[in-house]
């Protein structure tokens, strides 16, 4: 699952990012509560995945200083400006590529279909949707990029998180690309299942999305 947080800034820096290519619009698009393939998620979201607390080490009397790495400091001005300019071109990238369209699987929930699809992005970032490839007038579901909750990775979250009739359809080589969004509409919790084509397009899609979620749920009104 991904997390809304950055390490390069806290919460008053993250308005300081500047997306080209965004543009406002007058409202968000509604959602469709009954859309093909989408089921209520009734799972528990977690913000942020809690690391479990480990005891500090120790030296022994007389051994040398403990190395703890460059985890152990914070990053440095350079690092984080860095790290930002880093991020600022991968959203960049990947929103211009998701306005055209991104090429994945859309797996319907309930008859287990797998659908070659298109996943996009509105030119406001604000609307995450995936379209039917035959028929790109065909919209398979769509959310508000603010009211997505959580996005899980079966490589990362394992089996446990997700559809046992989504995991039974994927051949062994795909199971590192699934991932399942979950998004709230009101005061309910939905889901749906997309197969990305590459581990590459999946880190991307992940990293990129949590980026975009900051940016929506900081705006005026979210």
């Amino acid at each position: 699952m991904f997390s809304l947080g950055c390490c390069c800034s806290d919460a008053s820096d993250k308005n300081s990012w500047s997306l080209h290519d965004h543009s406002t619009t007058d409202g968000l698009a509604q959602v469709q509560e009954h859309q093909a393939g989408v089921r209520p998620y009734a799972g528990q979201v977690v913000a942020q995945q809690s690391v479990p607390q480990t005891p500090p080490v120790v030296p022994q009397q007389g051994a040398p200083p403990v190395d703890d790495g460059p985890t152990a400091r914070s990053l440095t001005e350079e690092e984080k400006q860095a790290e930002k300019a880093r991020l600022q071109g991968l959203v960049n990238s990947f929103a211009k590529r998701a306005v055209r369209g991104c090429p994945c699987e859309y797996i319907r929930e309930g008859v287990a279909e797998r659908v070659a699809s298109q996943y996009r992005i509105d030119k406001s970032l604000e609307l995450l949707s995936v379209h039917n490839a035959a028929d790109p007038s065909l919209q398979e579901v769509s959310c508000p990029i603010a009211a997505i909750q959580d996005i899980y990775a079966l490589v990362e979250d394992g089996e446990t998180c997700f559809p046992q009739e989504v995991v039974k359809v994927l051949r062994p080589e795909e199971r590192d690309l699934l991932l399942m969004v979950v998004y709230k509409t009101g005061d309910k919790m939905f889901r749906f299942c997309i197969l990305e084509e590459t581990k590459d397009s999946r880190d991307i899609f992940l990293e990129c999305l949590r980026i975009l979620c900051i940016y929506a749920q900081s705006a005026p009104g979210a």
